[in-house]
C-alpha cells in the first residue's frame, strides 16, 4: 500500500503538486489522468523518492520513505519513467539493471538475481528478445523490455509513467494485460495514463488531477457519472453495455 498525506512538492521553488492526500491499496490499479502539466508525473517522482516533498509524507506499507535509504525505497517501489531512447544495450543487460538496488559494489549478480531477471522477461513477454539490442527493436518491444526491467526490481509497489506512449493498439492491449496481471499478483500499481479509454478499461480506480490537486479518486463508474472529467479535461464519458466499454467525447459534442 502507498499513502500520501498532505503532500506538496515540485522542482526547486516551483510547487507543482499541492496538498495531495490519497491511499493506493494493495492489489489495485489506479490510473492518474489529467491535462498536461497538472502534476501527474511529479506525483510519481515524489512517490518513487526521486524528488523530495516540500511538505507532507509518503508511506510505503506504513513506513515514511523520507526516512529510508535510496536503495531501501527502490526495494519497495519501482518506477518506470516515460519512454526515451536507451541506446546500444542488450535487453537482458537492461533488465538486469532492475537488480541494482540489491547489489553491492562491484555489482555481482547471483544465480537468484538472474533467475528473477528471467522471470521478469517471461512476465513481460520479452524472453524471445532477451539477446537483442534495444536500439534494433520496435517501440512496443522496447517498452516490454523496460517493463521487464521494472519487474526485475521485484517490488510490491509499481509506478508506471505513461507506459502506452508511442505504442500501436496491439501493443497497448498487450501492456494492458500485463498491468492487469500485476494487480492479480497482489501488487499496488499506479499508472499515469494519457488515454482515458485505456485507463477506464483496466483500472480499479481513477485519480483525476487538475492544477496540482487530485480532485477525484474513485471507481471508473463513479468518475464517469460525475462532472470531474469535464472540469479537468473538458470531456464526458458514457458507458455502452453493448460494447462493454466507455466512450469519450468533448463535452460540447457529446450526445446521449
Amino acid at each position: 500500500m502507498l499513502e500520501l498525506k498532505n503532500v506538496s512538492g515540485g522542482y526547486g521553488r516551483k510547487i507543482v503538486v499541492s496538498d495531495v492526500s490519497a491511499v493506493f491499496p494493495k492489489g489495485n490499479i489506479t490510473s492518474i489522468i489529467g491535462a498536461n502539466g497538472c502534476g501527474k508525473s511529479t506525483i510519481l517522482l515524489m512517490c518513487a523518492g526521486l524528488i523530495p516533498c516540500a511538505s507532507g509524507e509518503i508511506y510505503a506499507d506504513g513506513e515514511d520513505i523520507s526516512k529510508m535509504s535510496r536503495n531501501a525505497v527502490a526495494r519497495r517501489i519501482s518506477y518506470l519513467e516515460q519512454m526515451k531512447s536507451i541506446g546500444s544495450i542488450s535487453v537482458r543487460s537492461l533488465v538486469s539493471h532492475g537488480r541494482f538496488p540489491y547489489l553491492g559494489y562491484p555489482r555481482r549478480y547471483t544465480p537468484e538475481d538472474m533467475k528473477i531477471v528471467d522471470k521478469a522477461l517471461e512476465m513481460a513477454g520479452a524472453a524471445d528478445i532477451a539477446d537483442c539490442m534495444m536500439n534494433e527493436l520496435s517501440g512496443g518491444q522496447q517498452q516490454k523490455a523496460r517493463i521487464a526491467m521494472t519487474l526485475a526490481q521485484d517490488t510490491d509497489i509499481i509506478l508506471l509513467d505513461e507506459p502506452m506512449t508511442y505504442l500501436d493498439f496491439r501493443h497497448k492491449l498487450e501492456i494492458s494485460d500485463l498491468i492487469v496481471s500485476l494487480r492479480e499478483s497482489g501488487r499496488t500499481v499506479i499508472t499515469v495514463m494519457h488515454d482515458p479509454e485505456l485507463a477506464f478499461k483496466f483500472s480499479d480506480r481513477i485519480a483525476v488531477m487538475k492544477d496540482g490537486h487530485i480532485i477525484a479518486l474513485d471507481t471508473p463508474e463513479n468518475i464517469a457519472d460525475g462532472s470531474v472529467l469535464g472540469d479537468a479535461l473538458g470531456i464526458k464519458a458514457t458507458y455502452s453495455a453493448e460494447a462493454g466499454r466507455y466512450f469519450f467525447d468533448r463535452e460540447a459534442n457529446f450526445v446521449k
